[in-house]
């Protein structure tokens, strides 16, 4: 699935509106009289597109706690002080959760979305499935910072205003115009595909200069050496591809992942180092998985939402 939108922008303000719109439904649903009106709280949310993202961003929190966002009966009590100090507490401690892990983010790609954005500066980004983004051009920096999934970055010049992506515990700053990072869990791989991009980790005051065709990987245990790498099997998935060259079964599983839908339930792990190479079509991920049955000694049986991927003893090598 594709999807193109033009003109966007978001910065910092946008967790400033969140905060208030948390306020809010913990005031709604205080039971206390001087409680304010839901009428008021929708013509805040009216304010603003901004004002808007905020307040689903702020209701999909609240029902992660399991509050109804209805109005409340006339006739209900009123949440006693014990219970709405607990929910403050919760809501607090989930919407720090959510920050860090990027639930709210500005851009959030579901499965098998392949989302491009025209971004307001004139950069062009394109994301992956199951993909979270923050994205801030204001000021004097332009700033995306990746929580999970992988973006491909094409950077429009402008010298007095650096390009950086952050994710995991490293920062990269475009010296050119082209690159790709993934992001799963900490561990971070970049491939550039245009000029170079300077790579710094936290802690670490060193910096890296990798030029066009290198990838690096990086992660809590430190930056590895660049390596060279082909960069049109790097960054296949922009072409609704896959490429896999020697690649454990158990990593190619995670990638098609992204665009299955159910569990993919692999019953003998020793069955995830198996070596896979080939070129996966992420449009027909049931029609691979079946491929994957013909070319190696293991069997794949799909039921509705789960796929179990087993041993063919059958087909030993």
């Amino acid at each position: 699935m594709r999807r193109e939108s033009s003109g966007f922008c978001s910065g910092k303000a946008s967790t400033v509106l969140t905060e208030q719109a948390l306020q809010w439904l913990v005031d709604l649903h205080s039971g206390d009289a001087e409680a304010p009106a839901w009428d008021a709280y929708l013509q805040w949310c009216e304010t603003s597109p901004q004002h808007q993202h905020a307040a689903h961003a702020a209701e999909r929190l609240w029902e992660r706690l399991g509050s109804a966002l209805e109005r409340p009966p006339a006739s209900s009590r009123r949440v006693p002080l014990l219970g709405l100090t607990i929910a403050l507490s919760l809501a607090g401690g989930l919407y720090w959760q959510a920050q860090t892990q990027g639930w709210v983010a500005d851009q959030v790609t579901a499965l098998g979305e392949h989302r491009t954005l025209n971004l307001a500066d004139g950069s062009r980004l394109e994301l992956a499935p199951h993909t979270r983004v923050d994205i801030d051009l204001e000021g004097d920096r332009r700033v995306l910072r990746l929580y999970a999934g992988e973006l491909f970055v094409q950077v429009a010049a402008d010298a007095q205003r650096p390009f950086e992506v952050l994710a995991g515990n490293g920062r990269m700053r475009a010296l050119g115009t082209g690159f790709d990072v993934r992001r799963e869990g900490e561990q971070v791989r970049m491939v550039v595909t245009e000029h170079s991009v300077r790579v710094t980790l936290e802690g670490d005051a060193q910096a890296v200069d990798v030029d066009a065709g290198q990838a690096v990987q990086f992660g809590p245990h430190g930056l590895e050496d660049a390596q060279a790498v082909d960069i049109a099997s790097a960054t296949a998935w922009r072409r609704d591809r896959l490429v896999f060259n020697q690649q454990p079964l158990g990593e190619v599983l995670e990638q098609i992942g992204h665009y299955h839908r159910g569990l993919i339930w692999v019953r003998d792990n020793d069955l995830r180092r198996l070596p896979v190479t080939g070129v996966v079509a992420t449009d027909d991920t049931h029609a691979q998985l079946q491929l994957l049955q013909r070319t190696l000694p293991l069997r794949v049986r799909q039921f509705p939402w789960l796929t179990v991927i087993e041993r063919d003893d059958a087909r030993q090598k």
